[in-house]
């Protein structure tokens, strides 16, 4: 009986060896995360899809040409974790996304009577396009397993801000003069009824996310993460303004007309993944991870 018990104990001291040692690489390195660890992650399916056309398993899906964003819907996004400890971890999303685009149209002035042959460079028209997207956010991960393979799930809040405007400044003023005379403007449009400036509403989408997954660490702090999630959307579009010069016939002026946008609206939902707004509830996705 005592001879039963001690190959027991030892049988189960050689595995638990086993599994120690598996957790660590054969020069020592530690493989699966710790308190304190920082995680930058990106869209695996690129790098699967490289291996696979290598490999001539597949043809070619077109990914490859590809750079590695998060996940769908994350395109422009900085994803990553804190581990708060080994078994919990921080996420967080941040993206402040801005732009701006300047056009201008050179034209030859038509008041300018005494410039002989036709200079296109003498005015211009400028038009000036400007957009900003910001998305915020943050959760926290809970895992379980001890070996490389990890389960996780959790929960997380995301917050998103999106907007964007169009200004003109126009060469030919609007004045009795060029109106009788049937200026136009430096695409060939006529001065009245031109816009001078629109601009959208601030678009806000809220989301809260559960989600979970597995995750396989095939080296030390490298991994490769299955996840999928369910959550709720809300956006708002509010309708915006444009401002627009008109001429008034009656009392020989130009005026300007600020009024409210055509467009706007809302929406909401509970959705597995995608959800009402895709930036904000991401479709399932294989990521990989690194930490550090």
């Amino acid at each position: 009986m005592k001879k039963l018990i001690l190959t027991v104990v030892v049988a189960f001291s050689v595995i638990a060896a086993a599994n120690a040692q598996d957790l660590q690489s054969k020069k020592g390195f530690t493989i699966l995360p710790e308190a304190g660890d920082i995680v930058i992650g990106f869209n695996a399916v690129p790098v699967v899809d490289f291996f696979l056309n290598v490999s001539n398993i597949m043809v070619n899906t077109g990914q490859t040409s590809q750079h590695p964003g998060y996940v769908p819907g994350f395109g422009q996004v900085l994803v990553g974790k804190y581990y708060l400890e080994d078994d919990q971890a921080a996420r967080f999303k941040v993206a402040i996304n801005t732009g701006s685009a300047k056009t201008s149209t050179f034209f030859d002035d038509p008041e300018d009577v005494f410039n002989g042959v036709a200079d296109p460079g003498e005015i211009e028209d400028v038009n000036v396009i400007k957009n900003m997207n910001i998305i915020l956010g943050g959760g926290l991960e809970f895992r379980r397993g001890h070996n490389r393979l990890q389960g996780f799930y959790g929960g997380e809040v995301l917050l998103g801000f999106a907007s964007n405007s169009v200004k003109n400044t126009w060469a030919v003023e609007m004045n009795t003069t060029s109106i009788t005379n049937g200026y136009t403007n430096g695409d060939g449009s006529a001065l009245s009824g031109r816009i001078l400036e629109q601009k959208s509403g601030m678009g806000i989408t809220f989301g809260l996310r559960g989600f979970g997954g597995v995750e396989y660490f095939f080296a030390p702090k490298i991994s490769v993460a299955a996840e999928f999630g369910w959550g709720f959307g809300m956006t708002t579009n509010p309708r915006g303004s444009a401002t627009v010069e008109s001429w008034d016939a009656a009392n020989s002026v130009a005026e300007e007309i600020t009024a409210e946008g055509a467009n706007g609206g809302s929406g909401m939902g509970f959705q597995v993944d995608n959800g009402v707004s895709q930036v904000l509830l991401p479709s399932a996705a294989l990521t990989m991870l690194f930490h550090f």
